[in-house]
């Protein structure tokens, strides 16, 4: 069965499990598969039988999570709703002083957070972010793959140099962030959940934003293709797929939503298992308009 596996100079070990450039090994789809079958062992160990199929994360107290993007904005706002809950949580941005100040205010509050400096772009950053989770908490249960840029123009007229920049960062980041933390959290042979951050681009054709509307259109894809792998892994692991309206953060000053309607929105994600995350009822008519097309559509074939 094809899946994600994780990224690395791997070599095969026990049947079903890799082994990272850290020595450590890490389960693939096929060892999980294999693990179901035998509901009593888990990474060579006997344990007690574990109920799978996408279980929500009820109880988010001391799991463990990462989150890009995560020095401004909606993954700050993250970031310190996970706090609060009592998770602990690795945070993730490409500036590092905003990063440092965030995460040291967080912690002189009593939060257990932990900065590592990263560009999604970067595959290899990406997994060393994932090392840098397993090295400070041994495990990872959430992940929330948010980072983004934005970028605008007629969609012939707006250079391949900014159209891969914004996919680099919006569509790329987040296949990263898939191929690294999914593994992980499967490893952890508990309840997980991923969310991908796209936005109302993500149902929406946003005029002169086509690398950005490119982009979310690909998170919500990609969200609901790894959500039916897992369940056909009968997974204990949901995903879900954010899409904020006008929401107020630095690549969006006029928004009127601020990130911890988000944020909330996000842990109720989590906690029911809610596959499609809208923030607020922004641009509602336009979607219902767009996704009813598509469908009548249907209607308008020759055969």
């Amino acid at each position: 069965m094809a899946f994600v596996q994780v990224k690395a100079i791997a070599v095969t070990t026990l049947v079903g499990h890799l082994v990272d450039p850290l020595g450590r090994s890490v389960l693939t789809a096929e060892g999980w598969i294999q693990r179901r079958a035998d509901p009593l062992t888990r990474g060579g160990r006997r344990t007690a039988a574990l109920e799978c199929h996408n279980r929500p994360v009820r109880e988010l107290q001391d799991r463990i999570g990462v989150v890009t993007g995560a020095a401004s904005g909606i993954g700050l706002a993250v970031s310190a709703a996970f706090v609060g809950e009592g998770m602990r949580v690795v945070m993730v941005d490409i500036d590092k002083d905003r990063l440092r100040s965030h995460t040291e205010r967080l912690a002189a509050a009593g939060a257990d957070v932990h900065p590592v400096v990263a560009d999604v772009r970067d595959p290899e950053a990406v997994d060393r972010v994932g090392r840098a989770v397993i090295d400070r908490f041994g495990v990872l249960h959430i992940a929330v793959n948010n980072a983004g840029v934005v970028g605008g123009g007629n969609s012939w007229e707006i250079s391949l140099e900014e159209w891969r920049r914004v996919l680099d960062v919006d569509l790329w980041g987040v296949i990263h962030g898939v191929r690294t933390f999914v593994p992980l959290i499967l490893a952890s042979g508990a309840e997980g959940h991923v969310v991908n951050v796209a936005s109302m681009a993500a149902v929406l054709a946003l005029p002169r934003l086509a690398p950005y509307t490119v982009a979310k259109h690909g998170i919500l894809g990609l969200t609901d293709v790894l959500r039916a792998e897992l369940e056909a892994l009968e997974a204990p692991v949901g995903a879900s797929v954010v899409m904020p309206g006008m929401v107020k953060t630095a690549m969006n000053p006029i928004g009127i939503v601020e990130p911890a309607t988000v944020a909330s929105n996000v842990l109720d994600a989590i906690r029911r298992n809610r596959p499609y995350v809208f923030t607020d009822d922004h641009s509602t008519g336009e979607v219902e308009h767009r996704l009813l097309a598509v469908l009548t559509a249907r209607a308008d074939v020759i055969t």
